[in-house]
Formats: structure tokens, C-alpha cells, sequence
């Protein structure tokens, strides 16, 4: 950078190929352009957008130089695979968690992982396979060792023992340790539409006491049954086609959540159920189905004996 100058509020820089650039900045940001040490970082403070660009470009270039030393991910023509669990692209910010737990020789976590992925890869959604894990980790939302995820509802007391109903319509019976199921088909699975059709979850960092409801809940989520991630950075509620009361939660001072306090945030035994009846149940004797969908390279066969291997792994870890 060869020269600064300032007009009132305007400014023009000239850098040091030879090139100028101008634009509106406050006193603050003038003083740091002018003690700025190079073309590129008085550039970053006058547009932000070419800031974020770069630091997006940045990230990009640090999870590719991380994924070349993972022994589980494959980088193919800018896409990311996990071959042992789907033939579907990964998202970036799993794929930099994973290839994290790889690094740290996390065994725990890495299982985590897969068997999110495997759960994960059986939603028909793109996007919700692209932004959930985004959504989880922006929300605090605990992602547990079988895959199922954590997330927080309220809902209302009912006049019948042990027995709650939803704000909104009061028709569901909602009972802790039984499913609760909604028609996908009748969900809305535009994920720009914030309060719509679905069951809802709220994120554990922006659920509030009586926010639709007089008791909150704790809930295991598969990730196949999410229909809508919003894409908002502000907008902590996501929507579902089934959940799985978990127990009654409480909130603090601040009406804010507090986390389930039990280790992987759940019983292993639920999820054992979920998927033993929803894999190998029939329509007549299950009311919850976990859809099996067509997907290029596997088999119905091997997608159920994945996740026979993770109710077993439940089974196991529940005796340890």
C-alpha cells in the first residue's frame, strides 16, 4: 500500500501494483487501513465480503490439507466421501470433525461419526444432509454414539398422568419413552419456511422456557427423519417427522436449557428399541418405520446390517 486519503467519509487506497480502490469507512476503520501492513489486509477492512471470501478460501485450503492425511475420507473432484459408510458427499464442516477425531485418535468420536453419517445418508433431503450437522454444532445439540441426536421441545401437561400433548394443535399423545410420528408426506420440507408443518425441535442454545409449551422435554431424533434445517443463523428450531421422548427437562435462571445430564445424553436401551422395531418390524406390529432408501451402490440388505451393528454396539456399550 503507497497512500491513503481520506474526504470526509470516503477514502481512496492505492495499493501497491499500481491499482486504487475506494470506499466509505468510519474514523475506526480508517486508522487501522492506514497502519494496515499490507495491500491485502487494508483490502479485508474496507470490504468485508472480500474479508469473508478469503477466510472462506482459507478454510477451504486448511480442511483440504487435513483431509489428505485422513485415512476414512476421499477428496474427489472437490467432494468429499466416507466409502466405507455411503456413497454420498459428506458436508465440509462433518467431514473437518471427522478428519479432527482422526487426529486426535478419538475412537469414540469417529464411531459417533459413522454412525451419524450412515443415518444421515438414509434422508432423502440433500439439504437436510447438508446443513444438519452444521445446525447441531451452531446449537450446542448432542450427537450420540448411535447417531440419534439430542434436541429439546416443550410441550403442554394433560389432565391424564404422564401424559403431554403439543401446544399448537393438542392432538398428539406425546408419553416419555414412546415415539411420536408425523406422515413425512405431510410435513413441509421447504427449509427457508421457519415456524411450518412438522414435528418440532428446538437447539438447545435457543429453546426457552414456555416457548409453546408449560414442560420441556428431551428428545432422541434420528437424522434419516428430519424434513427442514433452516438456514439461519438465528432461527434454532428444525422440523421432524418423529422423535423420541427421552424425560422432562428443566430450565435455569435465565429460562435456559439445562442439558440432559446423562452420559452420551441418552439410554442406550431407547435407541436399541427404535432400531431393532424400526428395521425389523412390520407395518402391523411397529408404529415407527426407519425407510430404507435406494441408493446407488448398496443394498437394502447392507444399509439393515448397518444398523443391526449399531443397535448391537448399543447393546454392548450398555453393559460395559
Amino acid at each position: 500500500m503507497q497512500k491513503v486519503i481520506k474526504v470526509d467519509n470516503k477514502v481512496t487506497v492505492f495499493l501497491n501494483n499500481g491499482n486504487f480502490v475506494e470506499g466509505t469507512v468510519t474514523d475506526e476503520e480508517f486508522n487501522k487501513i492506514v497502519n494496515s501492513q499490507s495491500d491485502d489486509e487494508a483490502l479485508k477492512i474496507l470490504f468485508p465480503e472480500y474479508r469473508k471470501e478469503v477466510e472462506s478460501r482459507n478454510q477451504v485450503l486448511s480442511t483440504i490439507e487435513k483431509l489428505r492425511q485422513s485415512k476414512l475420507l476421499r477428496m474427489y473432484d472437490n467432494t468429499i466421501y466416507w466409502d466405507n459408510v455411503s456413497s454420498l458427499s459428506i458436508p465440509i464442516e462433518l467431514a473437518e470433525a471427522i478428519v479432527d477425531a482422526e487426529l486426535e485418535h478419538n475412537d469414540l468420536k469417529i464411531s459417533t461419526y459413522r454412525n451419524f453419517w450412515t443415518l444421515m445418508s438414509l434422508n432423502p433431503d440433500e439439504r437436510c444432509r447438508k446443513n444438519l450437522f452444521w445446525f447441531l454444532k451452531r446449537y450446542g445439540m448432542t450427537i450420540s454414539r448411535c447417531g440419534f441426536f439430542v434436541g429439546y421441545r416443550n410441550v403442554d401437561k394433560t389432565e391424564e398422568e404422564n401424559v403431554f400433548t403439543d401446544h399448537h394443535s393438542h392432538t398428539f399423545k406425546i408419553r416419555i419413552g414412546e415415539m411420536v410420528t408425523m406422515d413425512r408426506d405431510k410435513c413441509d420440507t421447504v427449509q427457508e419456511n421457519t415456524c411450518s408443518t412438522g414435528l418440532h425441535i428446538g437447539g438447545r442454545g435457543w429453546l426457552k422456557k414456555n416457548y409453546y409449551g408449560n414442560t420441556g422435554l428431551a428428545c432422541l431424533i434420528n437424522p434419516a427423519d428430519v424434513v427442514a434445517v433452516p438456514p439461519y443463523d438465528n432461527y434454532g428450531k428444525l422440523r421432524t417427522c418423529a422423535y423420541l421422548p427421552m424425560d422432562i427437562i428443566q430450565y435455569d435462571e435465565n429460562y435456559d436449557v439445562i442439558p440432559l445430564d446423562v452420559e452420551d445424553g441418552f439410554d442406550c436401551s431407547y435407541v436399541t428399541k427404535v432400531i431393532y422395531e424400526g428395521t425389523m418390524g412390520t407395518e402391523e406390529d411397529s408404529t415407527y418405520k426407519i425407510h430404507i432408501p435406494e441408493l446407488p451402490g448398496t443394498t437394502v440388505e447392507s444399509i439393515q446390517d448397518k444398523l443391526l451393528e449399531i443397535a448391537k454396539e448399543c447393546i454392548v456399550n450398555r453393559k460395559l
